[in-house]
């Protein structure tokens, strides 16, 4: 009854942190670059057609790009859509061996849970010593922390969710399928 209750009660955590990555960070994500790209057009027209741009406009532009793929890091690990070498699993998944496919992927999500962890844990202290010192940008407009805060924020949010994937991953090779309702787009199934 319990084991019930808790796959039940992570299933429904699971849902609203996709439902948080996918329609919250997302759509930030998104309007992010909307924003940015309607600034980075109006610069363009600014700089030739009145000779006139703000100093720090580039800047503003590529770190706020890059601040919104960051952001989108979570939401890309749900749907496994960060690059990823996919030979080795393809190809035991051909020759029958899905269970051991589904090994190779666990080890695979695992390393990203760790990587996130080691980059969050190492990332922090410099991003906070960035906060302290009051770094700027090129430009000097623009403080460089909440691009860093950013960058450990999507790497945290991709580490969440690839733990989620692993335990799924992990329960599936026990034979519970955990996430029945996810779909799983490289047929990895049991």
């Amino acid at each position: 009854m319990l084991a019930a209750e808790s796959k039940k009660l992570m299933a429904t955590i699971y849902r609203a942190w996709l439902f948080f990555q996918e329609h919250v960070v997302g759509t930030i994500a998104a309007l992010m670059m909307l924003v940015v790209t309607v600034f980075a057009v109006s610069e363009m027209f600014g700089r030739y057609l009145v000779g006139h741009t703000f100093p720090w406009g580039q800047d503003a532009v590529t770190y706020s790009v890059v601040t919104a793929t960051f952001l989108y890091f979570g939401a890309s690990q749900a749907k496994r859509a960060h690059l990823a070498v996919t030979l080795l699993p393809d190809w035991l998944r051909a020759a029958g061996r899905v269970d051991l496919a589904l090994v190779v992927r666990s080890i695979a999500v695992l390393c990203v849970v760790l990587f996130a962890a080691a980059f969050i844990w190492w990332g922090l202290p410099a991003a906070q010593r960035t906060w302290r010192a009051g770094v700027v940008t090129e430009s000097l407009a623009l403080p460089m922390w909440p691009f860093q805060f950013a960058l450990l924020a999507g790497m945290a949010m991709m580490g969440i969710t690839a733990l989620f994937q692993l335990y799924r991953d992990v329960m599936r090779l026990r034979g519970r399928d955990v996430f029945p309702w996810e779909t799983d787009d490289d047929q990895l199934e049991l």
